[in-house]
């Protein structure tokens, strides 16, 4: 499957069509994927009230943010790459604390 994929992308190029960059798309794939974690641990608090999985959702929340915020340089174009770059670096961070305090909450 994946050969397929790899051998389609090369045949646009040959056509001269640009095709999707795989990083980006898989970037992009993985912060829809974060979106639904999002959403199915905000159904798993409603259920349980276990005040750990808000912080999981809000995890899953910045990871979904932060593989949106790249693609933002098109609709804000004023903002510069290192302030993108900064941003980034800070998400993850966070993103990495808010698992860590989800995991050692006792309740």
């Amino acid at each position: 499957m994946f050969e397929q994929i790899l051998f389609a992308i090369s045949g646009m190029s040959e056509l001269g069509v640009e095709g999707p960059d795989l990083s980006e798309s898989l970037d992009f794939a993985t912060g829809i994927f974060a979106a639904f974690l999002l959403v199915v641990s905000l159904f798993a608090y409603r259920r349980t009230k276990l005040t750990r999985l808000l912080f999981v959702s809000a995890a899953f929340g910045l990871y979904a943010f932060r593989a949106i915020l790249p693609r933002l340089d098109i609709y804000l174009p004023s903002v510069e790459a290192t302030t993108i770059t900064v941003i980034l670096s800070l998400t993850g961070f966070v993103v990495l604390a808010l698992f860590f305090v989800a995991i050692v909450k006792k309740r």
